[in-house]
């Protein structure tokens, strides 16, 4: 699976919002640009891999997240950067946690 990918995004993700606010995040072309780009892999790696990651837990909303991978790439000037930054804030993190724990299961299981 593409659990690595996915939480290398993460990092640069977090590490280039660490230190904005809205406003600040709104306005930095440059943090946009890689916030929405590790959004796009993301969806990349879920798309490649929803039926595993489904196995896993079925109750995150895996075709959302590859849904908003589409939107990235195929709606860019017309984002909603509040729901960007929504996403950064609160539903990364809890993605975070998630794929941890399958990375962790799947060592624990080879």
């Amino acid at each position: 699976m593409r659990i690595n990918d996915m939480l290398t995004e993460i990092t640069v993700i977090e590490n280039t919002v660490k230190d904005l606010n809205f406003d600040t995040f709104s306005q930095n072309q440059q943090a946009l640009r890689v916030i929405l780009y590790g959004l796009a892999v993301i969806g990349e790696a879920v798309a490649r891999t929803i039926d595993e990651l489904e196995q896993f837990d079925s109750n995150i909303p895996w075709s959302q997240i590859r849904g908003l991978r589409n939107m990235v790439i195929h709606e860019y000037f017309r984002l909603n950067l509040v729901m960007i930054w929504e996403t950064v804030q609160i539903d990364l993190p809890i993605l975070k946690e998630f794929l941890l724990q399958i990375q962790n299961d799947l060592i624990n299981t080879e």
